[in-house]
């Protein structure tokens, strides 16, 4: 009982002053003689049945006088209104401390298997549809489920990167034969020990080289090896350029990249030197306080693209459609888009003539050289024809 009074007292001491007033009027109303103490017989008069029990009461009631005091009473505050405490279902008690749950039994509602603790120390004396093995601890089940948590997120960020991979090998498979050539001498390149691949420290160097600072890490590198072999291969290269090229954002709040759907704010587009993005779990939590003088507007990918094209969203949502061609998609990275030919956001375009030419500093190194023959390769084409590829 006492880490529960411990946590009701911590959500009093950040609760607004508004919800401290709710929380005060709600104590008035269960001490309906107003002598500042709630007696055994207020309380049984307004509480919630549940919790209608003498031996509840005597719980609550710390310093055994026989009433409940304020801070008594915020303890059964957060009772009524923060949790709902269920009952042991050997001994009926009310489980306000540690206990232990089925793991087979949850997702029943209320017909759950719930032990205190001195129930489940003489499980055997209670019989069970499934073994003691599938008990555990509320505090090694709060384990658990956050570590599933992060793994449904490993799963949906594996997702996403597996259908940008499959968006770079489609761009790959449409560019020209001297493209695709220049692409392998990049994933080349980017192996500066020859041994066939680009394991983590070829994987950070580039990285610094090429002035990226939020994809120096091991997590980022994890996230493109799909196969966990520890190594990057020619598809996990390609799926980099891509996705260096094409902007992809990291989230402006938890720094995590955003394989998938990201919202961005409508102000900060405006500015053509900065951006600001949010992943979809930042945003729905507000997890971050992201405004322009009180105004605070964001747009998904997916309505940005469409506000670009019709007129009447870009208006309602405040997006100006000029602006959009000759902006960085992501202000955390050196990157330029290319220009743009007869109004359409052209990013990457395959060369439709062999007449083409590089100059190269000597003094750059070898990946370099070849991360700018393949960009230089991939700029010079017809900008102007139908066909607009990144490969």
């Amino acid at each position: 009982m006492e880490g529960m009074r411990e946590i009701a007292r911590s959500y009093y001491a950040r609760a607004s002053e508004a919800e401290k007033k709710s929380i005060k009027q709600s104590f008035a109303k269960l001490d309906v003689d107003g002598d500042g103490k709630i007696s055994l017989a207020e309380f049984k008069k307004t509480v919630s049945l549940w919790l209608c029990a003498d031996a509840v009461f005597e719980k609550l009631d710390k310093n055994g006088d026989g009433c409940l005091d304020f801070e008594e009473f915020l303890c059964l505050h957060y009772m009524e209104k923060k949790v709902d405490i269920g009952k042991c279902s050997g001994c009926s008690e009310l489980l306000v401390g540690p206990y232990f749950s089925c793991l087979l039994c949850l997702g029943r509602g209320a017909n759950t298997y719930d032990l205190c603790c001195a129930c489940y120390s003489r499980g055997a004396e209670l019989p069970h549809e499934h073994s003691v093995q599938n008990m555990m601890d509320h505090h090694s089940l709060l384990t658990l489920f956050r570590n599933r948590t992060a793994d449904d997120e490993k799963t949906r960020n594996k997702k996403g990167m597996e259908e940008l991979r499959i968006i770079a090998k489609a761009h790959y498979r449409a560019g020209s034969p001297r493209v695709k050539e220049l692409a392998y001498a990049f994933y080349q390149s980017m192996d500066t020990d020859g041994d066939g691949r680009v394991d983590l420290s070829e994987f950070v160097a580039f990285m610094r080289q090429e002035g990226y600072p939020f994809m120096q890490n091991r997590s980022f590198f994890d996230e493109l090896d799909l196969d966990n072999k520890g190594t990057l291969d020619f598809s996990a290269v390609m799926t980099l350029y891509y996705i260096i090229k094409s902007g992809r954002p990291f989230c402006d709040c938890c720094a995590n990249f955003i394989p998938g759907i990201f919202f961005s704010c409508v102000e900060c587009f405006k500015n053509l030197k900065t951006s600001f993005h949010l992943c979809c779990d930042c945003y729905q939590m507000a997890k971050c306080n992201h405004n322009h003088d009180g105004r605070s507007q964001f747009l998904d990918n997916y309505a940005f693209l469409q506000a670009m094209r019709d007129p009447e969203l870009a208006h309602a949502s405040g997006v100006n459609s000029n602006e959009a061609g000759n902006r960085p998609t992501n202000a955390r990275f050196p990157l330029q888009h290319d220009s743009t030919a007869d109004n359409q956001i052209v990013i990457f375009a395959a060369p439709s003539s062999s007449n083409w030419a590089l100059f190269v500093d000597a003094s750059q190194s070898k990946c370099k050289v070849a991360l700018d023959a393949l960009d230089v390769a991939l700029k010079i084409g017809n900008f102007a024809s139908s066909l607009c590829t990144i490969m």
